[in-house]
C-alpha cells in the first residue's frame, strides 16, 4: 500500500514540475490586447481617393451628398458600398 501511494505523490509532483517547466520556457507566447482606438481609412485601389466622414449628411434627390465631402453610403439594392 505504501508503494502505491508513493508513486501516486511522486506522479503529481511530475506533472506539476513539468507544467511549471513549460510555462517558464514560453512555449504559448502570451497575446496582448492593442490599447486605444484603431484608425481605418477606405479608399480606393490606388490610395489616390479616401472617403470622408460626415456627420448627418444631407442627400439630393439622385442620393448623392451635397457638397464636396465624400461620405460612405451602403447601396439597399446590393451588398457594395458606393462613394
Amino acid at each position: 500500500m505504501k508503494d502505491k501511494t508513493m508513486k501516486i505523490v511522486l506522479g503529481i509532483i511530475a506533472v506539476n514540475l513539468t507544467i511549471q517547466t513549460v510555462k517558464d520556457i514560453d512555449v504559448f507566447p502570451a497575446a496582448y490586447a492593442q490599447s486605444g482606438v484603431q484608425k481605418v481609412a477606405i479608399c480606393d485601389e490606388s490610395g489616390a481617393s479616401c472617403a470622408g466622414i460626415i456627420v448627418n449628411p444631407q442627400y439630393d434627390s439622385n442620393g448623392s451628398v451635397l457638397g464636396a465631402t465624400r461620405a460612405v453610403r451602403v447601396s439597399e439594392d446590393s451588398n457594395a458600398l458606393s462613394f
